[in-house]
């Protein structure tokens, strides 16, 4: 039983016996839900491991900005900035004054 069966659908007797002849618009109609289903399959892979990617991404540009961002706040101190002004033997000392506004009076 078994054998016979399959020797009809690999002999081609179950497309010509007339059963799919009536319902090859129903087998296309199946045929193309299954091909959309596999296309929107690996539409959505392809997304999520675009997504992967970014937040693989996204997590070293973070890294890297908070690493940048402290050694710039360490540099910003005016303590490290004399130390630097020192190490590279520059005559600039801090001001004794501090900072004013200038107005410029128009006539």
């Amino acid at each position: 039983m078994k054998k016979r069966l399959v020797q009809n659908i690999l002999g081609g007797q179950v497309l010509a016996g007339g059963g799919f002849a009536r319902h090859w618009k129903f087998i296309l109609y199946i045929f193309a839900l299954v091909i959309l289903y596999i296309s929107i399959h690996f539409g959505i892979r392809n997304t999520m491991q675009r997504m992967i990617s970014n937040e693989d991404t996204l997590r070293n540009l973070r890294s890297e900005y908070m690493g940048k961002y402290t050694r710039l706040l360490y540099t910003g101190k005016r303590g490290e900035i004399e130390q630097l002004l020192q190490d590279n033997s520059l005559d600039l000392t801090a001001p004794v004054n501090p900072p004013v506004r200038v107005k410029i009076e128009e006539d």
